[in-house]
């Protein structure tokens, strides 16, 4: 059993209130000499006071673990709200496409966006479908030593990595194990380094979408519009919805 630690009984009323009791009932009622009944009288005012200091620390943990929780669950409502109103957004600049891309020239444009809209559309229900995921990992904080070690490891593979998609793949992954990190050297649990990294690809998404919708608004139709441009507008999108979809897949920040 653990240790309660000292206290000082003239902070806690109650303590003294039991160890005078406890003199009373030692004198009066055992028949103990005063200066022999002082000794377990204060004895037990240091213990009470010991019970009191760590029950009230503990409330304290409680209390400051509840609020950290309810911080939590809003964020996470905040983002299930982001994701369904970007959502609208998407079908919206998807239903805009479609009447502004008239020209056969336009068609690779044209899918390009209705497939980015999509996936932003289904963002929402995803979510949704994992949620038992982002609602776990309070109170579990983040090993920075191992995080460290990772990195080191995964930075010098990345060094020795030739150009192509494994170089990008492990680019990525070098860059999620910067911001977890980071946040684990912040003091965050798993699940509070989970929702910021959702909520900061979220901005990237609206930022994103802004980007689009202008592009759609500015080139077409037109016939300077070229498929490079929107793809270059797309291109963030996609990066963000994929990061989303590896962490939710992957169960990690």
């Amino acid at each position: 059993m653990a240790a309660l630690g000292w206290a000082n009984p003239l902070d806690h009323p109650l303590a003294v209130a039991a160890g005078g009791v406890g003199l009373v009932v030692l004198v009066r009622g055992v028949g103990w000499a005063l200066p022999l009944a002082i000794v377990p009288a204060v004895a037990l005012s240091v213990a009470g006071a010991a019970l009191l200091a760590r029950g009230g620390a503990a409330g304290r943990r409680s209390r400051t673990q509840r609020l950290h929780a309810q911080r939590l669950d809003a964020g996470l409502e905040e983002a299930l709200d982001r994701a369904s109103g970007l959502a609208v957004t998407a079908m919206a600049l998807r239903e805009e496409a479609v009447v502004r891309f008239t020209d056969p020239g336009h068609l690779e444009a044209l899918g390009s966006v209705q497939l980015c809209c999509e996936r932003l559309q289904q963002l929402p229900e995803r979510l949704q479908e994992r949620r038992p995921l982002l609602e776990s990992g309070g109170g579990r904080r983040l090993d920075p030593d191992d995080l460290a070690r990772r990195l080191a490891r995964e930075e010098k593979s990345l060094q020795r990595e030739a150009e192509g998609p494994l170089r990008q793949e492990r680019r990525r992954l070098v860059d999620q194990l910067r911001r977890n990190l980071h946040a684990a050297r912040q003091g965050m649990d798993e699940r509070e380094a989970r929702l910021l990294a959702l909520a900061t690809r979220l901005e990237a998404i609206d930022g994103g979408l802004q980007q689009l919708r202008r592009q759609v608004d500015h080139q077409w139709p037109s016939t300077e519009a070229s498929d490079a441009a929107m793809a270059t507008a797309i291109e963030p999108l996609d990066e963000a919805l994929d990061q989303i979809e590896r962490s939710l897949d992957a169960g990690t920040a």
